[in-house]
């Protein structure tokens, strides 16, 4: 049994899609919104080995109810692409499903917490990362800044828990729409011939890791193996705008405010 924090958005749904092929396979999927992920899925609803569970991350007995003993893997994907100052999704996601595995122990001693395959970044590791052109580099690392922070701050609070929770950080390159094309996992490198992957792909190396038993601990990426890998349309202008929300933060609240950035 599998679950997924954070089904609604787009590596989330490449995780339903893949696992859901399998009627063996039982999936619990926690969604902060239950109508928007049947807007997406309307199949999840008559699904006999999916059960949803709608909540907020705050809500940690439900979050618990998730994460039962059965649970052999849980798949952290919450986050955004978007460079947004302030931004603690995937702070909060740790903090969330920490305090929930604790409750957990709290009531059974024996428990055993699932492993977590926690979505990050590869631009936070500095193996992989040295890599990329130093002009690359400069550019990405402040139009994700604010992003970069909050994982980097996530990956942390996780690792100070690594005496009892096996955590896996997987840490992909950029990432885009496409179809299935092939991947392998690598621990070194975040690309190849392409320095995009897709969510598809991104989904059955995350899959590839859940089964796996030697990657606790570790950041691992995957990267893409198949040909002409299609190119992220919306990449450039996410960190163009990044590089704004970077060097003028102050800018971004009235910007949302009326209505000029989503």
């Amino acid at each position: 049994m599998y679950a997924i924090l954070g089904a609604t958005g787009k590596t989330g749904g490449a995780l339903v899609d893949l696992l859901v092929q399998s009627p063996n396979t039982h999936l619990n999927v926690y969604a902060r919104s239950k109508a928007k992920l049947l807007t997406q899925r309307p199949d999840l609803e008559n699904t006999q080995n999916v059960k949803v569970f709608e909540g907020s991350l705050s809500d940690i007995p439900l979050l618990a109810s998730t994460l039962v003993p059965e649970v052999d893997a849980a798949f952290c994907v919450l986050g955004s692409n978007e460079n947004i100052p302030g931004i603690r999704i995937a702070q909060d996601t740790a903090n969330s499903v920490i305090a929930a595995l604790c409750y957990i122990r709290e009531k059974d001693t024996n428990y055993k917490p699932p492993k977590l395959i926690f979505l990050s970044s590869g631009s936070l590791n500095p193996i992989m990362s040295a890599k990329l052109p130093a002009s690359g580099k400069w550019i990405i690392d402040r139009g994700m800044s604010h992003v970069y922070a909050d994982l980097g701050f996530a990956e942390d609070n996780l690792r100070l828990h690594d005496s009892w929770l096996d955590v896996t950080f997987v840490q992909p390159s950029a990432l885009t729409e496409d179809v299935q094309k092939g991947h392998k996992l690598s621990l070194d490198k975040m690309a190849e011939d392409s320095p995009f992957v897709s969510y598809l792909d991104l989904a059955a190396g995350m899959i590839e890791i859940a089964k796996s038993g030697s990657y606790a601990g570790k950041g691992v990426s995957v990267v893409a193996t198949g040909k002409d890998t299609k190119f992220e349309p919306n990449a450039p202008p996410q960190i163009l705008r990044g590089l704004v929300w970077h060097f003028a933060p102050w800018l971004y609240a009235p910007c949302k405010y009326l209505s000029i950035v989503s």
